[in-house]
């Protein structure tokens, strides 16, 4: 179990007092006080809450993430808020709460694994800004890529800025006449779009062992190896990108590599 004392430093990193807390969580500060102190541990709802409010992982008994998950939707989420309010991000702070809605009820593939699909957008976020990637807009579309492809909203009906809903609209596949060579020309000619799409790619390449079939994999290899060259090309020569497309690059090779051996296995 999380302990008072890691309640109380995740409170002080998170900048507030027992009473700002307390007044989140609508509770007395005298109940902070005592989780804070062990005297007793909140109810299971003002837990999820509080583990939420403070970027904390839920833990069991055993010191393991409860639902086993590293990459939690409720702890990226939490992370996620934390970093958007506490800086310059108001297109992805406001993106974060409607991709949740608009994705709600929806399953990642395999969906027997009961993993909600909003864990995509999520980590592909958080994997922007572990690449040093900060940019609003862009952490904006990665929150809302699918949104309009999945969810049956047109990305000019976006509430977001015209060059978020440029991005979507370019890396969502159109449902009549969809053209893989155009639709790939088209992503090439946005850096910001192309690094959407690697990010996503590399993402789904990571997964695709799970829920695709062996045929899926190799005609998703091909795709990737056909395609993506030019767009991490793109994005290395974007200045802001540079590093970031250097990582992805090694990422989405090494991923592609393990691939082919398993499906030559």
């Amino acid at each position: 179990m999380i302990t008072g004392k890691q309640i109380a430093e995740a409170r002080k990193r998170k900048g507030l007092t027992q009473a700002a807390l307390a007044d989140i969580l609508d509770v007395s500060p005298e109940a902070v006080s005592k989780w804070e102190r062990d005297a007793y541990s909140p109810s299971p709802e003002k837990a999820e809450r509080l583990y939420q409010e403070l970027g904390m992982a839920l833990l069991d008994d055993d010191g393991m993430l409860s639902n086993g998950r590293l990459f939690d939707e409720a702890h990226m989420s939490a992370f996620l808020k934390g970093k958007l309010s506490a800086g310059s991000f108001p297109e992805a702070l406001k993106a974060l709460p409607y991709a949740k809605e608009k994705h709600e009820g929806q399953l990642r593939k395999p969906t027997s694994l009961q993993i909600p699909y909003i864990n995509h957008p999520l980590t592909m976020t958080c994997h922007a800004l572990a690449m040093g990637l900060e940019d609003d807009t862009l952490l904006a579309a990665l929150l809302l890529h699918d949104v309009s492809e999945d969810c049956g909203v047109l990305p000019e009906d976006l509430p977001f800025c015209k060059e978020v809903r440029d991005v979507v609209k370019l890396v969502t596949k159109p449902k009549k006449g969809f053209s893989e060579s155009a639709y790939y020309a088209a992503i090439s000619k946005n850096p910001k779009a192309s690094m959407v799409k690697c990010i996503d790619r590399c993402n789904n390449v990571s997964g695709m062992a799970i829920g695709f079939t062996v045929e899926r994999m190799q005609d998703y290899i091909e795709e990737t190896e056909r395609y993506y060259p030019t767009l991490l090309r793109v994005i290395k020569n974007a200045p802001e990108y540079n590093n970031a497309a250097w990582l992805l690059s090694y990422q989405i090779r090494s991923l592609l590599l393990t691939a082919k051996r398993i499906t030559a296995s």
